[in-house]
């Protein structure tokens, strides 16, 4: 396994706006995730992801200005008013390139709301502001980084035949778009700006100060 942080270290004090997927308030997604932490407390070589900063990252952005932020959040706003929640189910979770994560599913609902969300963005900050897209989204969240370059052939066995929960489940009804920020060789954390339904029912909210 590679080293996750070596590849991805941001300037100090950097804020970087992504849409994200949450966890808070999803007790089955915490079950899941705390049924891996005695297994994943046993690799120093991980850096684990606490629960309640658990997340599915839609769309990397970078820095915005607050004005360019509300924009891409009202872009976003219009775009999912017509998608429907839907419901999806979290693992399993396997040992990858850099780290632990955890596939969700179905895809196919995912990847709508991706290429929605991304399209709105592009057309606040234009497209060569965004990251490459990939050819497939591939929704997912992770459950630790690594830290170091290592054999992680143990800690695929283990995954495989020491640790299986059932499958998590909950509904997708939301969105939000967070400022992060990054504890090199720690964590990201956020705080967030606006959390954007899907569908018509529920209403825009907005957040300027607290964290998410």
């Amino acid at each position: 396994m590679k080293d996750f942080w070596s590849s991805h270290q941001w300037p100090p004090s950097e804020r970087r706006v992504h849409w994200h997927l949450l966890f808070q308030g999803e007790p089955d997604v915490h079950r899941f995730a705390h049924a891996h932490a005695d297994l994943l407390s046993r690799y120093p070589q991980l850096t684990h992801v606490p629960v309640e900063w658990l997340h599915a990252t839609i769309q990397s952005i970078g820095p915005l200005t607050d004005e360019q932020s509300t924009a891409v959040a009202e872009a976003g706003r219009a775009v999912l008013a017509d998608l429907q929640p839907f419901d999806i189910e979290i693992g399993p979770a396997h040992a990858i390139h850099n780290g632990v994560v955890v596939d969700l599913y179905p895809e196919e609902n995912l990847s709508i709301v991706y290429w929605a969300l991304r399209k709105a963005t592009e057309g606040v900050v234009g497209p060569d502001a965004l990251p490459p897209a990939p050819e497939l989204f591939w929704p997912h969240l992770s459950l630790a980084y690594s830290n170091t370059r290592w054999s992680d052939d143990d800690l695929k066995r283990a995954l495989a035949k020491e640790v299986r929960p059932s499958r998590a489940r909950m509904t997708v009804e939301r969105v939000v778009l967070v400022e992060q920020q990054q504890d090199w060789r720690r964590l990201y954390s956020w705080t967030a700006h606006a959390t954007i339904p899907l569908g018509r029912a529920l209403p825009i909210t907005t957040n300027l100060g607290g964290e998410s």
